[in-house]
This record gives structure tokens, sequence and C-alpha cells, in this order.
């Protein structure tokens, strides 16, 4: 009986595997060469599997692609610190601290099929419905609303002056939007990551300038609590 209970258990720990291999091979051609440009005999292929056996774990190439969707739905906020985060950070941190460890973390967990399905999602949202919801959802709303927050609590502990969070969060993201794709281009070989980066720390650092409170206001601040 436990043979048996540990062949299953191994059976099912390799279907898992064949799984995920068969995910992050075709989240790497789609990002390299286009969903219509890639067809399921190369996603097997370059999985270490045959053509029949992908069938086994997915009914089609857009069973694929639907499932890479998915995977960046619940895995991209988890790039950025929680709420729960930020409110520690923010009593110790200046704001601009604070964007700067968000974009660390971010760049930390920004790799591999997440940063390759986020460019896939980049390319096909001219052609797919679904990667074009993709992208206005959690590329776009998503993340602004995260910074939207942030924002107003730092207006709440009066560590920036009142500002128009909506519009500084949605400005900011999308300026990180296209330093994020370059970022991913530096991960293939096609752009130069201190640069990318550089330019990412300037960008936080301007944005903080427009939020900053009068010289001292905050240190008082701190000096009181």
């Amino acid at each position: 009986m436990d043979k048996i209970k540990n062949e299953g258990v191994q059976k099912r720990k390799k279907g898992l595997e064949t799984t995920r291999q068969i995910l992050d091979a075709a989240a790497d051609l789609f990002a390299r060469n286009g969903y219509d440009g890639v067809s399921v005999r190369e996603i097997a292929e370059k999985a270490g599997i045959k053509e029949s056996s992908l069938y086994n774990h997915f009914k089609s190439k857009s069973e694929i692609l639907e499932t890479l969707f998915n995977e960046f739905i619940r895995f991209v906020p988890e790039t950025r610190p929680s709420d729960e985060e930020l409110d520690t950070m923010l009593m110790i941190m200046e704001p601009e601290e604070v964007f700067k460890s968000i974009l660390f973390h971010v760049g930390k967990s920004v790799c591999g099929t997440l940063s390759n399905t986020a460019m896939i999602i980049q390319y096909e949202k001219f052609r797919n419905p679904r990667a074009a919801e993709m992208y206005y959802k959690y590329v776009v709303n998503e993340p602004a609303n995260y910074y939207e927050r942030l924002i107003n609590k730092m207006i709440e502990r009066k560590m920036v002056k009142p500002v128009d969070a909506r519009t500084i969060a949605e400005q900011y993201n999308y300026i990180s939007i296209v330093l994020t794709k370059e970022y991913i281009m530096a991960q293939y070989g096609l752009a130069d990551i201190h640069s990318v980066v550089g330019y990412m720390i300037k960008t936080l650092k301007f944005f903080c300038g427009l939020m900053k409170n009068d010289i001292g206001e905050h240190h008082e601040k701190k000096e009181e609590i």
C-alpha cells in the first residue's frame, strides 16, 4: 500500500514539474516570438517532452496562455511590499527610501516567467482582448491604486505635502511601465541594466521632490514623536 501511495505521489510531483516546464518554455517563446509565432510543437520541444505528452497537461496553446495570465494576476501583487509592510516602512523610512525599497523589491521579483508574461501582455494587447484587459487592469490600474494608497498614507502622516495622489500615482506608474520593459530588455541582454536602474532612481527622486514637505517640517514631526 505504501509503495502504491509513494508511486502516486511521485507521479503527481513529476506531473507538476512537467506542467511547470511547459509554462516556462511557452512564456519564453511567446515573449521572444509572439503568441502567433509559436507552435505547440516548439513549446513541447523546448520543454523537453513529446507534443502528444503536452496535451496531457493542457488542452491547447490558448489554455497555456490563460494559465500564464492567471499566474500573473496571482503573483504580481507579491512583487511589491504589502500594505502592512508599507505601514512598518513608513515608521522608519523617508519617502524616497520607501520608493527605493519598493523598486528593489520589484527588481528582485520580476524575472523569469513572470517578466516574460509581462512582455507577452505588452505585445499581445494590440490584438488579444484578454491581453488588453490584463494590461489595463493589472499593469496600469492595479499598480496605480497601490501607489495612490502609499502616497495617501504619506500625506496622512505629514511625510509629504498634500498632493493629488491619484495623478502622481498614475504618472509615476506610467513611467515605471516603460522602465520595467527596459529592465526586462536588460535581462535579455538588450539594454544596459545599470543605466535603467539609474534612471528608475532618478525618476523616483523627481516624484518625491514634487511631494516634498517644506524643509524641516517632517523632521520636526519625527522629533515630536
